[in-house]
């Protein structure tokens, strides 16, 4: 069956939300990737570490841990900074192999796609990128003693990407839920 083909089986209402669906979890994925990359090579940019430190360099304490640099910073805020744990870790590229089927095979899988069928694994990924968010904030702007006595509950504090992935991740939810009613 073509592509065309695929495109013709499918309802207006069902194409629109899959393709929204598919837009969703490609943006979502890049979010995460800021989320990811962008703050922890950031934290290592223009400074130098005293020979005692934990923290030597990028290279050595990030990129050593996987030839690519998204895996890498994965595996150093699971093990080395303890942000995520190792299911979080899973989530994460459960999306990213979901991100990448969907960016790559879409002409393929554009009839089958059921969206009910990533809920569940979109669920663990928010609770992960929440997770991140979480902690960036409190690297950033929590370890300021300035901000110690404020009355800050810490454990709920959220970061602007996670408020964008929370509302697409809405977005998703909704899409599910009209998937189902028709």
């Amino acid at each position: 069956m073509t592509v065309i083909n695929k495109l013709e089986c499918l309802n207006e209402d069902r194409l629109t939300q899959t393709l929204a669906y598919a837009g969703f979890i490609l943006l979502a994925f890049e979010l995460i990737k800021s989320l990811v990359i962008k703050p922890t090579k950031m934290f290592y940019a223009d400074i130098s570490f005293s020979p005692n430190s934990p923290f030597q360099s990028y290279e050595e304490n990030v990129l050593s841990r996987h030839k690519n640099e998204f895996e890498a910073c994965l595996l150093y805020l699971s093990d080395f900074m303890k942000a995520i744990d190792s299911d979080d870790v899973l989530a994460i590229q459960g999306l990213r192999k979901h991100r990448n089927d969907l960016a790559h095979n879409f002409p393929k899988i554009i009839s089958i796609l059921k969206i009910e069928n990533h809920i569940e694994l979109l669920e663990k990924a928010h609770k992960a990128l929440f997770k991140l968010s979480n902690y960036q904030v409190y690297m950033d702007i929590g370890n300021d003693p300035e901000f110690q006595n404020l009355g800050i509950d810490w454990d709920t504090v959220k970061g602007t990407e996670y408020l964008i992935l929370e509302n697409i991740i809405n977005k998703i939810r909704f899409l599910q839920s009209n998937s189902k009613s028709q």
